[in-house]
């Protein structure tokens, strides 16, 4: 072996712990919340990082007072507290307990009403029936789906025709960026594959908007500065729901 090969032999062993180390905080920080981590992240650092993001995609989703709204990975239900009283009904779906248990709080008088529910699940199996909500949104956690396209046929399974899906997939990348992974969990999608991917699911009309979330958060900016995964120009898509199967 080279002496190249042996120190990157050498090497190999501490660099995958590290990563194995900095994928798992990631995931029981941010991806899905758990243990005394989560709670932290949940309560107070979650709702102050995705500030900016809820102030983008609200005017981005245009409710109407006769739209279901259904939030795939919502968190601890911050937007759609916010919005519930823009919509006739609203629903969320996250992964984590924790998550889940502070949705449910912060709508629990909706819940009461019978104008909104909270579930825990997968995004890539939604435990809704066909054709039950008008709009579906997503914001900041698409980079972290495993199987992106699996989730993709699921909000169109579940859209009604002529629905609405106003998705925050990811940021902007420079010209000539391909799609690849970060530490083997994180999307970074070029344009290109993100329009190919939604229209794939069988979407329509679908347009891209990028907005500017510069100066929203300082923690954002650090992870930025510090990884280079994250931007400050969100990457929006909207799409829409045939109004016939297979138009």
């Amino acid at each position: 072996m080279s002496a190249v090969g042996q120190v990157m032999s050498a090497l190999s062993g501490p660099r995958e712990a590290t990563k194995r180390v900095l994928t798992g905080f990631a995931r029981d920080w941010a991806g899905v919340p758990r243990g005394p981590l989560g709670r932290v992240s949940t309560r107070w650092v979650m709702p102050r990082l995705h500030a900016a993001v809820y102030r983008v995609m609200a005017p981005a989703v245009q409710l109407r007072a006769d739209d279901e709204l259904l939030e795939v990975a919502c968190g601890s239900g911050v937007f759609l507290a916010q919005q519930a009283g823009q919509a006739r009904r609203v629903a969320g779906l996250d992964l984590s307990d924790l998550q889940v248990e502070l949705a449910r709080e912060r709508l629990a008088s909706r819940i009461a009403a019978g104008t909104a529910e909270i579930v825990k699940g997968d995004a890539g199996q939604l435990p809704w029936p066909d054709d039950s909500f008008t709009v579906v949104t997503c914001m900041g956690s698409f980079e972290a789906f495993p199987d992106p396209e699996k989730v993709l046929a699921e909000m169109f399974r579940v859209l009604r025709c002529s629905g609405r899906a106003v998705l925050n997939i990811g940021e902007r990348v420079p010209d000539g960026t391909t799609t690849h992974r970060i530490l083997g969990e994180i999307w970074v999608w070029s344009e290109a594959d993100v329009r190919r991917m939604v229209e794939q699911a069988g979407f329509i009309d679908l347009s891209i908007e990028y907005a500017s979330s510069a100066g929203e958060s300082r923690m954002l900016e650090a992870i930025d500065r510090v990884t280079g995964a994250l931007g400050q120009d969100l990457r929006i898509v909207h799409a829409t729901k045939p109004t016939q199967p297979g138009q």
